[in-house]
């Protein structure tokens, strides 16, 4: 058991709910973001003590500097940070518009970007910040060019804020999940046979004869939320089954 500290965003469904759930299970303070006070109070209720919800959207500067206002008045400083809230919408790159292309573009890099930039001031030292991408930056998938995009944009800034934070103690680690089962697929607006032909294709094909599931991924996520990652600096970790071998 410990006293740590940690904020996911994103944390009311599929991996971000999974890592807070795990962590509550193994004694960390979690707080959790979401973008809809209902899905916000439902994951609040079923992830119990030592959760704390705070009504947050990734994309808007002023939330992400409310959001950390909020945390700083509440908890003070924090030991993590685990950057999830992402989105993603399957569009093929010659139908792709303007409005997905930035919508896609202020959550899943822009909105993340500027929530490790303000939480810097309340991270202590030595704390992890973790930042969830995709193997979609080095395994290519049709109708997923702003969504690719988006993730290795993400991915890149990492060894720079590990150049630019080291001396604040702060570490930056990423996760690289593959094709998992969450909600994502259906929030994506692909239909439910696609979602289940997708993800029978990755299980028949994985290694380990099942799709990925977030609950595979909470584990991976703590330990670098967790002292026993203090020397890990930019590593990625990839958790796909192996389907990418």
């Amino acid at each position: 058991m410990n006293d740590k500290t940690i904020v996911i965003t994103g944390g009311t469904t599929g991996i971000g709910f999974a890592c807070a759930k795990y962590l509550i299970k193994v004694g960390y303070n979690v707080i959790i973001t979401g973008r809809t006070k209902e899905n916000l109070d439902n994951a609040v209720s079923k992830l119990g003590k030592n959760v704390f919800g705070i009504l947050s959207d990734s994309s808007s500067l002023s939330d992400i500097e409310k959001l950390v206002l909020k945390v700083k008045n509440e908890f003070g400083n924090i030991d993590g940070l685990f950057v999830n809230a992402g989105i993603f919408k399957a569009m093929n790159f010659e139908g792709t518009s303007e409005d997905l292309f930035d919508e896609t573009m202020n959550i899943n890099f822009k909105g993340a970007f500027f929530t490790v930039q303000k939480f810097i001031p309340i991270l202590k030292n030595p704390s992890s910040v973790v930042l969830n991408t995709s193997i979609v930056v080095f395994k290519a998938f049709a109708d997923t060019s702003v969504y690719t995009a988006s993730k290795a944009a993400l991915e890149s800034i990492a060894k720079v804020l590990n150049i630019e934070l080291s001396d604040r103690g702060i570490r930056v680690n990423v996760v690289s999940p593959g094709v998992t089962q969450s909600p994502i697929q259906k929030k994506s607006g692909m239909t439910d046979e696609a979602i289940n032909n997708l993800l029978e294709h990755f299980a028949s094909t994985s290694p380990i004869g099942r799709i990925v599931q977030p609950s595979d991924i909470a584990p991976i996520v703590e330990f670098l939320l967790s002292d026993k990652s203090q020397v890990l600096r930019n590593e990625k970790i990839i958790i796909d089954g192996g389907t990418t071998m």
